[in-house]
């Protein structure tokens, strides 16, 4: 068995991994892109994609994802599995990047029907059970990352490969976190491949973490301010309005932009894993604002409150509207739920209280404060996992260069295995 390593290696983006099996088989691990200041980046020097014999699709992230419709422009043939969950938000996800792409002239290197032809080719499947495809047995197990998000369990050539993709293991409103169940525990993993994005740092507690998030958006309340949650769409966003359901705050609460969209498929599709579902249910049907035109914006925004909108980077979205409104109101306050990338609104926001709005560079006097509600595995998960699991092969990567050296050093001093830190392009033959 052959790996090959065509993104996401000692980088975050576009993952994608090729498994060569002995019989010459070849199976794709995600197909994603990566955001590039000059446009996307997608996996590379993938050879004859029109003779892949199978993609196993472990979320709908873009960064493992997105490049699924570049492939199909190129006759990608073989089956895309996936669960529902994944399917349904991968959808929406597909054809807002396109169109973005279209308003920002960027060349998507496929067309619509590309998009189409993703759905035609995904096969679903459930959780924790057993498939068989070609020359490779595999399984989907919960991931705890994003609703649909899986771990993927192969057995090919003999041996046991897990992917892990991204994956959480602990404890939040909207997931059941990933734990190592009976179908790990009975054969030994022989290769483990995991992400490595907080390999050099721990995650702050989360229960503690949401106490401190809730207590600043009623001490700003108190003095009279609104608050600006810029969220993700997908994840995110549902996490919010999960603990906010926990709570009666004394102003309305607004939804706006494409999380609305997607926390209804998630609410209307079926997955066992998903562990805030009545309340996220019940708040986005019940207790909030829905805004969806510039005119119901303006109106909420007469009043003090609480707007959860996309983009969460500042980068695109109704949030822009929001801070023409709110960037000079000392009183207000702008909560950033997670991580910022370099050279975006959000990061310039965080590191020196500015952003860019039509064009100006605008210095913001509100508040802003920032919450690592993180759907990933910090370090001490990452290797609580390869501890757990005594792989005869590790392969850090999606993360950057700093986080997979970081976490390949601590498992050549501490754990029983071959530790690898692959770079894009690298083969292995296993």
């Amino acid at each position: 068995m052959e790996l090959e390593f065509h993104g996401a290696a000692s980088e975050v983006g576009r993952s994608c991994i090729q498994i060569r099996t002995d019989k010459g088989k070849r199976y794709l691990l995600d197909v994603g892109i990566k955001f590039l200041e000059d446009g996307l980046g997608f996996p590379k020097n993938v050879l004859d994609i029109d003779k892949i014999d199978g993609v196993f699709l472990s979320h709908a992230h873009l960064d493992h994802s997105g490049g699924l419709p570049l492939f199909e422009h190129k006759e990608l043939k073989g089956p895309i599995f996936c669960t529902r969950h994944t399917f349904a938000i991968s959808k929406i996800l597909l054809k807002d990047s396109y169109k973005i792409a279209r308003i920002r002239h960027l060349h998507p290197a496929y067309n619509n029907t590309d998009i189409k032809e993703v759905q035609k080719d995904t096969s679903f499947v459930d959780f924790d059970k057993w498939y068989k495809h070609e020359d490779v047995r595999f399984m989907f197990l919960n991931a705890g990352h994003i609703p649909g998000s899986a771990m993927i369990l192969l057995e090919v050539d003999g041996k046991r490969v897990l992917y892990t993709a991204d994956f959480n293991n602990r404890k939040t409103n909207l997931m059941v976190p990933f734990k190592i169940g009976k179908v790990l525990r009975e054969k030994p993993v022989d290769v483990l491949i995991t992400e490595s994005t907080y390999g050099y740092r721990e995650l702050p507690d989360r229960e503690g973490l949401e106490k401190k998030f809730i207590a600043s958006i009623y001490k700003t309340l108190g003095e009279g301010g609104s608050v600006l949650i810029p969220v993700f769409a997908l994840g995110r966003a549902q996490e919010t309005l999960i603990m906010l359901s926990k709570h009666d705050f004394p102003v309305k609460i607004y939804f706006d932009g494409m999380s609305k969209k997607m926390t209804k498929k998630i609410v209307t599709t079926k997955n066992k894993y998903l562990a805030g579902h009545d309340a996220l249910k019940q708040m986005f049907y019940e207790k909030v604002e829905w805004v969806a035109s510039e005119k119901r914006r303006s109106d909420a925004l007469k009043k003090q409150g609480i707007f959860i909108t996309t983009s969460g980077m500042l980068q695109g979205g109704p949030v822009l509207s929001y801070l023409k409104d709110l960037w000079h109101d000392s009183s207000s306050k702008i909560m950033l739920m997670g991580f910022q990338c370099k050279r975006t609104n959000g990061r310039n926001l965080l590191d020196e209280g500015f952003v860019y709005m039509d064009g100006w560079k605008t210095k913001v006097k509100c508040h802003v404060e920032k919450y690592d509600f993180s759907g990933h595995a910090d370090k001490e998960g990452v290797q609580t996992l390869v501890k757990e699991l005594k792989p005869t092969h590790v392969f850090f990567q999606h993360g950057d260069f700093e986080s997979v050296n970081a976490l390949k050093e601590w498992a050549d001093n501490n754990a029983d295995c071959k530790a690898y830190a692959p770079a894009v392009g690298d083969k292995y033959n296993i």
